[in-house]
């Protein structure tokens, strides 16, 4: 075997496909490949990247996180009512803290309680999609306009778009994390197997704990971006992040069953949903197609991913029932 050959081994079929994708986009849609639309993918990206760190750790540990949708409206709505009296600083810091305390919630009764997690997350979204919408009157807040505001999702450092480089730290923080701390290894051990990491000594509960606060930090960083990116305290806030980057982990090769997952596997999953979705905008398909897009990529990927493991296809289940 080859250096060329065992090096495509180890990269995940995700990226490949990322790349293939690339390629044809840029051969096939108008004005994809341009320095400017990139930009703006990569901005749109980082929010959904940033989100996406979160929802690989409780993925990794054999849950599912679906408060992302209301937490990040909750925190901006918090956000522009605190702005006028404390100023952009501290009132993005207190969304964050909000998205964070939302993960505490969820943490408590995850993991102190022992309740499921599906259930949970979905309850907290309609609970914070109906404490944003009662602030905020059931209509949008509108923030005055402002350099430090509009900062986090306009302003560069170096040529580099914060959103971008806020993303580029918190994939960096996730490798370490994963790759490199002791935290990390009880994620995926307490994933994998609970039971067994529960007789090895490792405190479950705690474990699972700072999982879904981490979470929510990750979710407030990124609110923090998409606030300053509407300008405004929004009850409605992208509904259907918690789904993206569902979505954008599956695709990745992060499996809904625990135990396994990567930064290189987010990276590329991300990287696929927002190409596919500014694709969809550039040809001006409707919001139905997209949806019907994501979901059918989310089957290829899944497939693909399955077929470059080994896993075979057997259909012959058909042919016995047809006997019958």
């Amino acid at each position: 075997m080859t250096a060329l050959s065992r090096l495509v081994r180890s990269v995940p079929v995700s990226v490949l496909i990322a790349l293939v994708f690339f390629v044809t986009c840029s051969l096939f849609v108008p004005r994809f490949a341009n320095p400017g639309n990139l930009e703006n993918i990569a901005r749109i990206g980082a929010i959904l990247a940033i989100v996406a760190c979160g929802q690989t750790i409780v993925l990794i540990l054999g849950g599912i996180e679906f408060s992302f949708g209301s937490s990040v409206a909750l925190a901006s709505v918090v956000t522009v009512m605190l702005l006028p009296v404390v100023g952009p600083v501290v009132a993005f810091l207190a969304g964050i803290a909000v998205v964070v305390l939302v993960g505490v919630f969820n943490a408590t009764l995850i993991a102190g309680i022992g309740l499921p997690a599906v259930v949970v997350t979905l309850g907290t979204l309609m609970i914070g999609h109906g404490l944003a919408s009662s602030l905020a009157g059931g209509l949008p807040i509108d923030a005055a306009p402002s350099i430090p505001f509009r900062w986090p999702a306009v302003g560069e450092v170096m040529g580099i778009p914060v959103a971008v480089l806020l993303a580029a730290i918190a994939l960096l923080c996730l490798w370490g994390l994963l790759a490199h701390t002791e935290l990390g290894r009880r994620f995926y051990l307490v994933g994998a197997n609970a039971s067994a990491a529960r007789l090895s000594g490792i405190g479950v509960k705690g474990t699972l704990f700072a999982g879904y606060v981490l979470a929510g930090l990750f979710a407030g960083v990124a609110s923090v971006i998409l606030t300053s990116r509407v300008g405004s305290g929004q009850p409605n806030l992208m509904p259907d992040l918690p789904f993206q980057t569902i979505a954008a982990c599956a695709i990745g090769g992060i499996p809904l069953t625990g135990g396994r997952g990567s930064t290189i596997q987010v990276i590329a999953g991300v990287a696929i949903i927002a190409m596919l979705n500014n694709a969809v905008v550039l040809l001006n398909y409707p919001v139905a197609i997209q949806q019907l897009l994501i979901a059918l990529v989310i089957v290829v990927s899944v497939v693909m991913q399955r077929l470059a493991t080994g896993f075979s296809i057997d259909l012959q289940f058909l042919f016995k029932g047809a006997q019958r």
